[in-house]
């Protein structure tokens, strides 16, 4: 009776010990993960931290991590540990539970080096259905061009109507999230508040802060706030005038990667004038848009 007292006592506790073991691997958290490249790279980055993104060193595909946590910062991160005992951050989507199999595109190139830490950090939305994440770089600098239309407030001159034009600008990012941008823009109408053979043009120069407020694969959401000088020049039968005084805008846009150096993007502003204080007026309230393309260069660093 003894001896099957024991063995019932053992059974028991192997059962335990497996029921144990097998809810602990079900668990996210020390669990074990595989690194997952995006098609036709050859390793990711680990961070130090999902707020400044310092780059601790470069992950090759397929290496084993153990998993130790989760965050929701954009998109998801998840916090690992490597193999040789650094703990970090990579998207959630770079890590599969399943070994990953090798990369459908030869890489010719060879693979960047890590980049130590405070000295060039990319920051890496989460890719979607591993298809290539060419937004994953952040440029260093960003220039646009393209077309331009205003919805002038001619106050109580005239009705309000439509100027095309032109806009161009040049961002220079010092963080993953903050750039500083200048804007160049201007716009054209004949025959403006009604009068005929009246040309209006319009030409603003301003420059402040752009913030990128969302960054997820190819997108890129941001907001920007600018001021400066507009000038409005009227011309009739050859002979123009000109008014000049404080310009400024608050607004943003959308840009999607391409390729890796150009994107397109689409934008809008609350567009604010006052050229025409010295003829009686007090100010405008214009909405400015445009759409373009964008030509990156670079890639930014952290800090």
């Amino acid at each position: 009776m003894r001896k099957w007292s024991l063995l019932l006592l053992l059974l028991a506790l192997s059962s335990s010990r497996m029921f144990a073991q097998d809810n602990a691997g079900s668990s996210s958290n020390g669990s074990a993960g595989y690194v997952s490249c995006p098609v036709g790279q050859s390793n990711i980055f680990l961070y130090q931290t999902v707020t400044n993104f310092e780059v601790l060193s470069s992950l090759k595909c397929g290496d084993q991590v153990e998993i130790l946590g989760r965050v929701d910062t954009l998109g998801g991160y998840l916090r690992v540990r490597t193999a040789d005992g650094k703990e970090g951050f990579v998207p959630q989507s770079q890590i599969t539970q399943v070994a990953p199999p090798k990369s459908r595109i030869a890489i010719v190139q060879p693979p960047p080096q890590p980049v130590a830490a405070g000295q060039g950090a990319p920051l890496a939305g989460p890719l979607s259905h591993g298809h290539a994440n060419l937004g994953y770089d952040i440029p260093r600098a960003e220039i646009f061009g393209g077309y331009s239309y205003v919805n002038q407030d001619w106050e109580a001159f005239a009705s309000r109507s439509g100027m095309q034009g032109w806009d161009a600008s040049a961002t220079v990012n010092v963080y993953p999230w903050l750039g500083v941008e200048g804007n160049v823009a201007g716009n054209y109408q004949r025959n403006c508040i009604g009068a005929a053979g009246l040309t209006c043009s319009a030409y603003t120069y301003m420059g402040g802060p752009k913030i990128t407020a969302y960054r997820n694969g190819n997108l890129t959401v941001f907001g920007h706030g600018l001021a400066g000088l507009g000038a409005l020049t009227m011309t009739l039968a050859g002979s123009p005038l000109t008014w000049r005084d404080l310009a400024w805008a608050a607004g943003g846009g959308i840009d999607y990667a391409v390729t890796n150096n150009i994107s397109v993007r689409a934008g809008s502003d609350y567009f604010r004038t006052e050229y025409m204080q010295s003829i009686g007026g007090t100010h405008q309230n214009n909405i400015r848009a445009s759409v373009g393309v964008v030509f990156r260069l670079g890639r930014v660093i952290s800090e």
